[in-house]
């Protein structure tokens, strides 16, 4: 049978000595990404594989099969985006990768993951991580009281404002309904002048 630990040290060995494969004049034009395209150009010294030039990707630099996609540990990624996923999950040869989910999310799979002892990658403190974001949601969640607090004292004060707006001009209407009146009246006094005139 296959040692996984030596298969493990030869693709260690074969990534150290792999070249960074780069696209046709990427290191020359900026505009291009730091990416690898194959190169289609009928001239293409790339394409035709000439000494001196940049290597192109080609089987014999992939790690062995049996190797191939696992960690370094010689675990296998196992994706986790709810808890349901955690049920069909085995720790002797899988290991957690949490990904495309929400704070609240990650923090209740994390705590689950910590209870069992399952093994989390791509988190250093799985731990200390969980207090920051709880930390993170209580003051969030205060920020919003006070925030809608806040805005119930200036809807109640605004409320009051219109109230003592709308008395205070009933209290000044009958006065100026008065004034209305003379004026009203003088205009029709003037009008009688002038129809008696013509």
């Amino acid at each position: 049978m296959v040692n996984l630990k030596s298969l493990l040290e030869l693709r260690k060995a074969i990534n150290a000595k792999k070249p960074t494969f780069l696209r046709q004049d990427a290191h020359r034009n900026k505009s291009l990404e730091k990416k690898w395209r194959k190169p289609n150009g009928l001239h293409s010294k790339i394409r035709l594989k000439m000494r001196g030039r940049r290597v192109m990707p080609s089987p014999g630099y992939a790690s062995p099969r049996l190797v191939r996609g696992l960690t370094r540990e010689g675990l296998v990624p196992h994706m986790v985006n709810n808890l349901k996923d955690l049920a069909h999950f085995d720790p002797k040869t899988e290991i957690v990768v949490i990904a495309h989910v929400g704070a609240k999310k990650k923090v209740a799979i994390l705590k689950v993951c910590l209870e069992k002892k399952y093994p989390i990658s791509r988190l250093k403190a799985p731990e200390a991580f969980v207090k920051k974001v709880e930390d993170t949601l209580a003051l969030k969640k205060k920020k919003q009281k006070e925030s809608e607090e806040k805005k119930k004292k200036s809807k109640e004060e605004s409320l009051k404002k219109a109230k003592e707006t709308k008395e205070e001009e009933k209290k000044e209407t009958p006065a100026e309904e008065g004034k209305e009146e003379t004026k009203k009246g003088e205009k029709s006094d003037k009008i009688k002048v002038l129809e008696k005139k013509q």
